[in-house]
């Protein structure tokens, strides 16, 4: 880690100048591409299977199987659910459609579209009642949910045909032509639909929807502590993931033109998994993939004596050895590589100079230097807030943790809160920030926060880090910064998915303050490596730089300074001073007296979930009953 603003006239560090290397990445993954190769690759591969009527059938049975893989995608792959229900919720759409069609004669697309609704409110309905759920007991009642509804629908004989299933199933019309399946008529218009599939995860994948997703999966409190409602984008999940898997119901109803229950059974289950793990979950070309592989060991199996089980086996294993990201992390990882070869990764320790030049800087200096690094980045807080914590208590079970513990501070000021192991800090944090149940009264100027939840004490002006730093792993740097601007951005959800220009405008101004502020932390150099392969000391910062872009008044940090080198906490050290210095208000938990002294304006000392000393560092350090509780030293 380089040292931040010990030269406050230094340039604002910029991104490292474009490679060879990158060029190459650019080629491969720019946006236009990927728009350009899904419809591209239908096209082509409808002409190419237009001569064979076996290849026709096939292909339209492929591009069915894409979009019910890529609607487990979004659930699975993107946002972590193991949500078993999904092929129930597959054939909800087929049999709703066809009865519409069958029993009352509504015509193929209306008929489609309300399908469509349906498996989207019965998907919806399912995420309600499984939430908090791990994943075991989700995949337990997901897999409940789906035989029980499979019970119902094979007695409502009306609907679903009981055990026999529905039979002629009215073939769809396109102005006055019959879209016959099987044929190249019914293959462009299953094409049409898997480009529009393609289409929306594309875009979902390019917009703040990824970001949301991948974090809902790798850490849904980081979600609350960006402003996001971790049950809101968990039920937007479900809702686009059951939305496609009733429309590729509704396509594959009328492919067969013969539907029954065992279509949808546990074998339609396993397959979809397979093409799920052999594609690459979380990869927007992951569903393409593994319906590709999926048939090719189909047919693999079909020319060594239906020996199928084994393809699968030998298949999956393979997968397995050489990459843990399905075909498309593997072609990841090697895009990757290719481009990193040429471009190694920012060195992780700082170097001796440096860090000796750190070590001797005087901290009024320091701070002024980063305070100035800061100024354009952070906006200063100009109104006088004031947070007044009176009588919080914290029990579990019989335990108190904190006892009517009674603290204030201002826009401004920097107040450290410290005690041995076990004082009840960070409980107090969590009770402030609404992620314990406690009693008492926290009140932010005029208003009541004791109990709101997480996500909107941040839109109130209230960020946090954490004791172990909460970043997404497989997130780069700028990603996880970004994540902020996504969380209090004026634009909903459906705008993000759809990628629309109101999404755009915000992703390129949020993409531009994320830089700016890893800039002014000097982390520009690493701004696009992945989270998951950086030094702690890095991701303290980042953590600081995804609160700044939420522009509080208030920020609490836990434990900051723990794990780091004493070059590292200086550069903390100095960064806090610079937030007090812009007028927030700071909330300091540390166990380094050297960074409590040098940071804070004034100390709490909690012990056994009491405050025994309060006042400026040097006065409260020297007072005995600290020292004895505290240091461990007897009165």
């Amino acid at each position: 880690m380089s040292t931040i603003g010990l030269d406050k006239t230094a340039p604002r560090a910029q991104s490292p100048a474009p490679r060879k290397a990158d060029g190459l990445k650019q080629a491969l993954t720019s946006s236009w591409a990927k728009h350009v190769a899904g419809p591209l690759v239908l096209v082509i591969v409808g002409l190419v299977a237009s001569g064979n009527d076996y290849y026709v059938h096939l292909a339209s049975a492929g591009v069915i199987a894409y979009i019910l893989t890529a609607a487990f995608n979004i659930v699975y792959g993107y946002a972590g659910i193991f949500n078993l229900s999904i092929v129930i919720t597959y054939g909800v759409g087929a049999f709703t459609s066809v009865y519409l069609e069958v029993q009352f004669g509504i015509p193929f697309w209306p008929s489609l579209v309300i399908a469509v609704a349906v498996a989207t409110v019965l998907s919806v309905l399912v995420a309600v009642p499984t939430r908090g759920l791990n994943e075991l007991f989700l995949a337990i009642q997901t897999l409940a949910f789906a035989l029980a509804l499979a019970e119902i629908m094979v007695n409502w004989h009306k609907f679903s045909g009981g055990t026999i299933g529905v039979y002629g199933i009215p073939l769809p019309t396109f102005f006055g032509y019959q879209l016959t399946g099987g044929f190249l008529s019914y293959y462009w218009l299953a094409a049409f639909f898997a480009w529009l599939t393609y289409e929306l995860v594309l875009r979902i994948h390019l917009s703040a929807m990824r970001r949301k997703l991948t974090a809902l999966r790798e850490g849904p409190r980081v979600l609350a502590a960006v402003g996001v409602s971790p049950d809101s984008t968990r039920l937007v999940a479900f809702a686009l993931s059951g939305a496609l898997a009733g429309l590729a119901g509704v396509l594959f109803a009328h492919f067969q033109l013969v539907i029954d229950l065992d279509t949808f059974s546990f074998t339609r289950l396993v397959a979809l998994l397979l093409a799920a793990i052999l594609g690459g979950g979380g990869y927007f070309l992951g569903p393409v993939f593994g319906v590709i592989a999926i048939v090719v060991m189909d047919e693999l199996s079909l020319a060594t004596s239906q020996a199928q089980d084994l393809v699968y086996g030998v298949g999956i294993l393979v997968l397995v050895v050489l990459t843990r990201g399905g075909i498309a992390g593997g072609l990841d990882n090697l895009v990757k590589w290719i481009v990193h070869r040429r471009r190694p990764d920012p060195v992780g320790e700082p170097e001796p100079e440096d860090a000796e030049s750190a070590a001797d800087a005087d901290p009024a200096a320091v701070t002024e230097a980063v305070t100035h690094r800061l100024a354009d980045a952070v906006k200063a807080v100009h109104r006088d807030l004031r947070v007044e914590v009176r009588e919080v208590s914290v029990a579990f079970g019989g335990t108190t943790a904190v006892n009517d513990v009674s603290l204030s501070f201002s826009t401004g000021e920097v107040i450290g809160l410290i005690g041995p192991n076990g004082a009840g800090k960070t409980t107090l944090l969590n009770a402030i920030t609404g992620d314990v149940r406690a009693t008492g009264s926290v009140r932010l100027g005029d208003d009541e926060i004791l109990g709101s939840p997480p996500q909107n004490l941040v839109r109130s002006g209230i960020g946090r880090t954490f004791q172990s730093p909460k970043v997404i792993p497989e997130l780069t740097l700028l990603e996880n910064v970004m994540l902020a601007g996504d969380g209090i951005g004026k634009v909903g959800w459906f705008r993000q998915s759809l990628l629309s220009p109101a999404a755009r405008r915000q992703a390129v101004a949020g993409r531009e303050r994320a830089m700016t502020l890893l800039a002014d932390l000097a982390l520009a150099d690493r701004a696009h490596s992945r989270a998951k392969d950086q030094p702690y000391g890095v991701l303290r910062l980042v953590e600081i730089a995804r609160n700044l872009m939420l522009d509080p008044a208030f920020l609490l940090l836990d434990e900051p300074g723990a794990g780091l080198t004493e070059f590292e906490r200086e550069e903390i050290a100095a960064t806090v001073r610079a937030l007090g210095a812009r007028d927030l208000g700071v909330v300091l938990v540390d166990h380094n007296l050297p960074l409590i002294t040098s940071a804070c304006d004034r100390v709490y000392v909690l012990d056994h979930g009491q405050v025994i000393a309060e006042g400026p560092p040097a006065e409260v350090f020297a007072q005995q009953e600290v020292i004895s509780a505290y240091l461990g030293v007897p009165g």
